[in-house]
C-alpha cells in the first residue's frame, strides 16, 4: 500500500496544522513505532495494509503507518504536503485499513482480522505519544 493511504484515507487535504504558528517546520512530531500482534493467526496476512490513528481530542488529528510483514509500523503524519515521521503528541484511538488493491488478499486480512479493529468506533486500540517504548497492538477475538 505504501504511501498509496494518503488517497485511500483522504487525508490529501490542506495541512493540519498550517495555522498554528509554530514555525516553517510545523509542530513537533514524535516518533512511533510498534508491531502489531495477530495471535489467532499469521501476521503476514496483513501486511501491505495499514494502521490509522486519530487523536482522541481532535480527530482532524490523524497519522498513518504501513503494517510490515513481521506486524512492524512507524506512524507518519501527513502535514503541508509532506509526510512527516512520527505523530503529535496526544492520545489516538486506532483502526487497521484494509487496502483494496487485491480482493484475494483483502480477503485473507478480512477473514483474520477481528470486525471490531475495523472501526474507531469498535476498536480499543490506542496509542499514547509520546510513546515510552515500542507499542504492541494485538488483535484478539473477543
Amino acid at each position: 500500500m505504501s504511501k498509496n493511504w494518503l488517497v485511500a484515507a483522504g487525508l490529501v487535504v490542506p495541512s493540519l496544522f498550517g495555522t498554528t504558528g509554530c514555525g516553517p517546520t510545523g509542530p513537533k512530531t514524535h516518533v512511533v513505532k510498534g508491531q502489531v500482534q495477530l495471535p489467532d493467526g499469521d501476521i503476514k496476512v496483513l501486511a501491505g495494509h495499514a494502521l490509522q490513528v486519530i487523536q482522541e481530542n481532535n480527530p482532524q488529528i490523524q497519522a498513518y503507518a504501513d503494517i510490515k510483514p513481521d506486524g512492524s509500523f512507524a506512524l507518519e503524519t501527513y502535514d503541508q504536503g509532506e509526510i512527516r515521521k512520527g505523530a503529535l503528541e496526544g492520545r489516538y484511538k486506532a483502526r487497521i485499513v484494509l487496502a483494496d488493491d487485491d480482493a484475494e488478499i483483502r480477503a485473507q486480512a478480512v477473514r483474520a482480522v477481528p470486525p471490531a479493529y475495523l472501526q474507531f468506533e469498535t476498536s480499543d486500540l490506542t496509542i499514547e505519544v509520546p510513546a515510552k517504548s515500542d507499542v504492541k497492538l494485538p488483535l484478539v477475538r473477543r
